[in-house]
């Protein structure tokens, strides 16, 4: 437990979860600071937290701030390497983010998900039972309400968490009491600064666990875990039957302690990383007392999470998929992996020097290719170094056109950029709503 009395509290970005933290520290008494890089000079919400005794710094991250201070808890998108948290850290000054102070201060049960992909479509899916299930259920974290609010608001209940590595790097007292890793790959190599620093970052989130909590892995990745410095008890699952996992599937049913949980051939959502997500949601919520019904319900009828693998529509015999939330080109071969064939892959977007190699496998079930952004001249190059068709674009909306153009019936059009956002659009959201839009003007025109 934190223990925050007579401490001085500065918390470090502003956004929701930094607009909540200071208002809800500052009801319960505790000297609170927020301290923002922007201008919040006629924000109203900063203003708000000014006429509750909030002091409110702006405009900078001033280093004379860190005299009397003795708690940062941190926006998640700011990274440890600047110069006011590295002047923190020099000052030993705990640094911690708004989803560990919720956790720990309120002492509230808490799920965490967390992995390279698959986490927000987990996440979804677990929330979506445990509601079923009429449990007394919210969703919090990378999606639904900052965490500070429903520990807050709700103390007594349960939190479904997506975590980010952001949030897990320099966890000090996390300790959810389910943990997942979805998978541990490779991800924002731009903010931590190698694999290691990032998967170490996924690891935290199970370091304060002990044998009282849960911990589940898929067996095949076990080789990236010291199972034996983790203190949580391990159940370990695969999408095979396998006896030596605690969780495996056996004639298209999944088992967990002898019990038929679904049916993975009954699941809507397309892809073998579907089945992986449906198997922790069902696994976790089962543990905190969903019963079969509610479980099966949910997942048969799961039709995907906005902007992961989302069934847009169909037009004349062709399936639009959005997923714009593969910001990766692992995240992208999972989407690939759930067609067999006739794809036109609309992809592409900021180059951060990722290698698209782990495409290659999967342009065999791709008919056409339709680049866009920083990498479209490197994706391009590789699809005719496979011998893949291959077109150039602006943007997303002339990219669905020219896709839409290319299509027959019985293809699929799947926007999986495999790159992150940021060259052109301000997130993920946006370029996957320019797709549903685009789709919704071809239907229109048609």
């Amino acid at each position: 437990m934190i223990n925050l009395k007579d401490k001085k509290i500065l918390v470090l970005g502003f956004a929701r979860s930094g607009y909540s933290t200071a208002k809800i520290l500052n009801k319960l008494g505790y000297d609170v600071t927020l301290n923002a890089y922007d201008d919040l000079s006629t924000d109203e919400k900063a203003a708000e937290l000014r006429e509750l005794g909030i002091k409110v710094i702006d405009g900078g991250h001033p280093l004379e701030l860190l005299e009397n201070i003795d708690l940062i808890v941190k926006n998640p998108g700011i990274k440890y390497q600047i110069e006011f948290l590295q002047k923190a850290i020099d000052k030993k000054i705990d640094i911690i983010t708004e989803i560990e102070l919720a956790n720990t201060l309120f002492n509230i049960d808490m799920i965490a998900i967390t992995g390279t992909n698959g986490k927000t479509t987990t996440t979804q899916m677990t929330f979506d039972i445990l509601k079923a299930s009429k449990k007394d259920v919210f969703l919090a974290g990378n999606i639904g309400y900052p965490s500070i609010e429903i520990a807050y608001n709700h103390p007594n209940s349960l939190l479904v968490t997506e975590v980010s590595s952001f949030q897990l790097q320099g966890t000090k007292y996390f300790k959810p009491s389910i943990a997942v890793i979805t998978n541990l790959g490779v991800g924002h190599l731009d903010y931590h600064g190698s694999v290691e620093n990032y998967r170490d970052a996924k690891r935290n989130v199970y370091k304060n666990q002990d044998k009282n909590d849960i911990l589940i892995l898929n067996i095949n990745e076990k080789d990236k875990f010291d199972i034996e410095r983790i203190n949580s008890k391990v159940l370990f699952y695969d999408t095979k039957e396998n006896i030596e996992a605690d969780i495996y599937v056996r004639d298209n049913m999944v088992i967990f302690e002898g019990v038929e949980l679904f049916d993975i051939t009954k699941l809507s959502l397309p892809g073998m990383h579907n089945v992986e997500n449906a198997i922790n949601a069902a696994v976790i919520s089962f543990i905190k007392g969903a019963g079969k019904e509610s479980i099966q319900n949910v997942l048969y009828a799961f039709s995907g999470v906005k902007h992961r693998l989302q069934f847009v529509g169909e037009h004349k015999g062709v399936k639009f998929y959005n997923d714009s939330k593969a910001t990766n080109p692992v995240a992208t071969t999972r989407a690939l992996s759930g067609f067999e064939k006739n794809i036109i892959l609309v992809c592409g977007g900021q180059d951060r020097g990722i290698d698209f190699k782990e495409l290659i496998p999967y342009l065999p079930r791709v008919k056409s290719m339709v680049v866009v952004g920083e990498s479209k001249e490197i994706l391009y190059n590789l699809a005719i170094d496979n011998n893949v068709d291959c077109h150039k674009a602006i943007k997303i909306d002339d990219a669905t056109i020219l896709a839409n153009s290319l299509a027959e019936n019985g293809d699929t059009i799947l926007l999986s950029p495999a790159c992150a956002s940021w060259d052109q659009y301000k997130c993920f959201e946006d370029r996957g709503d320019e797709f549903i839009a685009t789709f919704k003007k071809i239907i229109q025109e048609d």
